[in-house]
């Protein structure tokens, strides 16, 4: 957090950009670009909004460094608003960095509030934030400059590394390891029981879960989202991965450094996910599958089949009108039989040919 702001040359030699206009102005917070004022920075990263350049009043706008060239026009514009613009290689990853520094998310002002919870063999380690209403069993460790949000439970047996932040009302159940510099959002629940039953005769036979969950570094997570504990190994979260909210994680799932998804999203158990995968909003994937690293899976697709490499692939059909969307649904149900008429049709014009 930095409540003194930053001045655009501050902001140039962090993201290695260069400058047109003022460099000792300074902004303190960041805006979109129709709604910035003087003392904010903001970016430019679809030329959908370019026309916004020509009205934003934002102290300070990152562009790409090939927008100079093409758009002096705007630019020259400017020279009578309070605009500078920093010119970089991408607009939107310079917006991420400058961003953070410029984060004011508040966070817990007490190290450790009085109506907490702390089982006596629990460790808990230096500069450790924990706010009211906070539970932490038996047996677990949480690490140096830890944030534990107020509600939260952590149970027995569990690590907590440097760094991490629990926002309010997350649920960590027993015997999960969480990484450095993680971020869980609220309502969050790591290591609940993962989807276990055989069937007797119509009556489902618990699976005890007796596996765990291990979260690497750098992992954020969003509100409402789960991860399942795994029925004889851990379900493995690893390095870097971001999962939005309203995410579902099921038993032995593991997923590779840096891959992504969208929310909505949700994979069965003991499926494994390679690294810098991403997976758009309301994609599925089945069970014990393999997906190959760097896959990307657009929107609302059904993932019902391994993968050995990498591409884009999607399923589903885009948005029509009712009419002919109910059309289509009809001729749909008619593939098989008209395949067969095809194949016979063929048959028929190779006898014609003398084939």
């Amino acid at each position: 957090m930095n409540n003194s702001g930053l001045t655009i040359a501050e902001i140039a030699e962090v993201v290695d950009g260069q400058i047109i206009g003022e460099k000792q102005d300074r902004v303190i917070t960041t805006a979109s670009l129709d709604k910035a004022n003087q003392n904010e920075v903001s970016f430019l990263n679809n030329s959908a909004y370019a026309h916004q350049l020509d009205t934003t009043n934002a102290g300070c706008v990152l562009l790409s460094a090939t927008y100079e060239k093409s758009h002096w026009d705007i630019i020259a514009k400017q020279k009578d608003k309070p605009a500078s613009w920093v010119l970089c290689r991408d607009p939107y990853l310079a917006f991420a960095k400058i961003s953070q520094i410029l984060d004011t998310t508040p966070l817990l002002s007490e190290n450790i509030n009085q109506t907490a919870s702390i089982h006596p063999t629990a460790r808990i380690g230096k500069n450790v934030q924990i706010g009211s209403g906070v539970v932490v069993c038996a047996n677990t460790q949480i690490a140096d400059n830890v944030s534990l949000g107020c509600n939260s439970f952590v149970g027995p047996d569990c690590s907590i590394d440097e760094g991490t932040i629990l926002s309010p009302n997350v649920t960590i159940y027993h015997g999960v390891k969480i990484g450095k510099n993680c971020l869980f959002h609220s309502g969050v629940v790591i290591g609940s029981d993962g989807f276990g039953f055989a069937n007797d005769q119509g009556l489902w036979i618990k699976i005890p879960q007796t596996g765990g969950v291990i979260i690497g570094n750098s992992v954020e997570i969003g509100a409402n989202s789960c991860v399942d504990r795994g029925a004889l190994n851990n379900t493995l979260i690893s390095d870097g991965v971001k999962i939005d909210n309203l995410c579902h994680i099921a038993h032995n799932v593991e997923i590779g450094e840096n891959s992504a998804m969208a929310a909505y999203s949700g994979v069965a158990g003991s499926t494994k996910i390679g690294r810098s995968c991403t997976l758009s909003g309301r994609s599925s994937i089945i069970g014990h599958l393999n997906i190959a690293e760097g896959t990307h899976i657009t929107a609302c697709t059904l993932v019902n089949r391994s993968n050995d490499k990498p591409g884009v692939f999607s399923s589903g059909t885009g948005m029509q009108e009712n009419k002919i969307w109910r059309k289509n649904v009809a001729r749909f149900k008619q593939l098989d039989s008209m395949a067969k008429k095809l194949r016979e049709l063929e048959k028929k014009l190779k006898e014609i040919q003398g084939e």
